[in-house]
């Protein structure tokens, strides 16, 4: 068991409110195992390359180290593009029709 609780985030320890704020310490844990790089293109993080922190199951509230990785500025934006065309009235109309069956044998 890690200082964050058992893994997977479940369990009688498990406390939401303890994971709703992105913390220094939940920062620093997810740097640490990323080894101070980008977890998606592995660039190295220093003064010119700040790192990013993308929730994974898109959650912001849910801050566990687990579902939280280190991300640089350009693979960032790519998250941040693909947030954007999830929201708002277009993005809605974007999912509703990603779910409809196209039969184009008819």
């Amino acid at each position: 068991m890690s200082f964050f609780g058992p893994p997977g985030g479940t369990g009688p320890s498990f406390d939401r409110k303890k994971y709703e704020h992105l913390t220094m310490a939940i920062r620093q844990t997810v740097l640490e195992r990323a080894r101070n790089r980008c977890q998606k293109c592995s660039t190295k993080f220093g003064p010119s390359v700040e790192p990013h922190f993308e929730n994974i199951n898109g959650n912001r509230k849910d801050n566990r180290p687990v579902n939280v990785r280190a991300l640089c500025g350009n693979c960032y934006k790519e998250v941040e593009e693909r947030m954007a065309k999830k929201k708002g009235f277009i993005g809605g109309l974007r999912k509703a029709f990603d779910k409809v069956p196209v039969d184009f044998k008819k």
